[in-house]
């Protein structure tokens, strides 16, 4: 099969899946307000790296002892209702973080707890979007909904809600809380009126096998996690992704981690121009989503992903060799354009092998594995940043980075998965 015209008017995604983008949208929006308003507010009661790290630590853990569990709830509910029931869990979230902001009682103790409690529902409100996204799409329409999911992400997560957020927060600290509170109940409303038709049996993805599932379908939950587990360690392909990701999500994460401080201490930018990193970040990501059609025209998926993968260390080296703004800019510019290429062929790589009846379950055991090393991440970059300095966590992010693509560029450059020829010729 050939590359997907995306031009042409007669592929429609469906009327169900815009229903989903715009809930996604308000979701994220409200996560992006959230991604610049906590560590600005952590900052502001404890300026030192490993503080702010502590926070950043906590709001990432539910990634290594929730998502899992979260994923095999959801493939036993309805994706919709747990969605929303997720974001009205947000809502109460924020609106306490409003509250102790407002009666001066916020702490690093309370943003800890509160940011794991984000994240935790979070995990339930990504598992069965996941869901929803199979049930809803065409499998050969998977690179255009993914790539309008990027899209969205970028636009509502890495461009809007952080700037508004750092607008906001200038203002007022607690408004930006209060915003998130908003989209958080926008999107719950928005996905209540989702409708999806389970599949009727175990779909075997493209060049898999069925998930062998069957046993486990009246199971309780953790027989449902392991089969979950099983599905992504038995798969070579898929196995391999998620160890390539777990390394650059503690590379990513302990750079993420001390962020802040880079930009409003290193760089000294002011509260309000620090998302424009962020924003840097969007635009370079927005091109991804733009492009990556034509890409995979020229490249197979692994070589692709190759090129995204050193583009981000060398971003990364860029950031804690070179600290100043304007090369601040551009070196988030590349991280987006390379970060958003790697999402959406890693998204459709893993769930071309992924069955319909286990998608939330693997995507979840993926996350766990892939995710679940951020906290770890989000700990050394504050503890590198205390030691020998901000700059030096980006440092070591790029170098390694560039190590891990040294190390698995010979699997993703030789093993496609079955079925990659319909990402496009090689």
């Amino acid at each position: 099969m050939g590359i997907e015209n995306t031009s042409d008017p007669a592929q429609t995604l469906p009327l169900q899946f815009r229903q989903l983008v715009l809930a996604w949208t308000g979701s994220l929006t409200g996560d992006g307000l959230r991604v610049v308003a906590l560590p600005l507010l952590a900052v502001s009661i404890n300026p030192s790296p490993a503080a702010v790290a502590v926070v950043a630590a906590a709001t990432t853990l539910p990634w290594l002892v929730v998502a899992i569990p979260a994923g095999a709830l959801v493939d036993r509910l309805n994706p919709a209702a747990a969605m929303a029931t997720a974001h009205l869990a947000r809502v109460l979230l924020s609106l306490a973080l409003v509250a102790a902001v407002l009666t001066d009682t916020a702490s690093i103790a309370l943003l800890c707890v509160v940011g794991f409690a984000l994240t935790s529902a979070e995990t339930f409100a990504d598992g069965s979007a996941q869901t929803l996204l199979l049930r809803i799409v065409p499998p050969e329409q998977l690179e255009r909904a993914n790539a309008r999911f990027v899209t969205v992400e970028t636009l509502a997560l890495d461009l809007a809600g952080p700037l508004a957020g750092g607008v906001l927060f200038a203002v007022a600290a607690w408004l930006p809380f209060a915003a998130s509170a908003g989209c958080f109940l926008i999107a719950a409303a928005r996905v209540i009126g989702i409708r999806s038709q389970r599949p009727s049996g175990s779909v075997a993805p493209v060049g898999g096998t069925r998930s062998g599932d069957a046993q486990a379908t009246d199971a309780g939950v953790w027989a449902r996690v392991w089969a979950g587990l099983v599905r992504l360690f038995s798969d070579p392909v898929l196995r391999t992704l998620a160890i390539t990701v777990a390394v650059m999500a503690t590379a990513n994460a302990a750079a993420d981690a001390v962020l802040v401080i880079y930009g409003t201490q290193t760089l000294q930018m002011s509260d309000a121009l620090y998302p424009t990193l962020l924003v840097a970040y969007s635009l370079g990501t927005l091109v991804a989503a733009a492009l990556v059609g034509r890409l995979i025209g020229r490249f197979r998926g692994g070589q692709a992903m190759m090129i995204a993968l050193f583009g981000i260390s060398a971003a990364m080296l860029l950031l804690g060799l070179v600290p100043m703004v304007g090369v601040a800019w551009l070196a988030f510019a590349v991280m987006g354009l390379a970060g958003g290429t790697w999402n959406v062929l890693s998204a459709t790589r893993r769930q071309r092998r992924t069955p319909h009846d286990m998608i939330a379950r693997v995507s979840s055991a993926f996350r766990v594995v892939a995710w679940g090393v951020i906290p770890i991440g989000a700990t050394l970059g504050g503890l590198v940043g205390q030691q020998w300095g901000v700059p030096a966590v980006f440092t070591a992010a790029g170098v390694v980075i560039a190590l891990l693509g040294a190390v698995v560029v010979r699997s993703f450059l030789i093993v496609e998965p079955a079925g990659a020829d319909e990402l496009g010729p090689g």
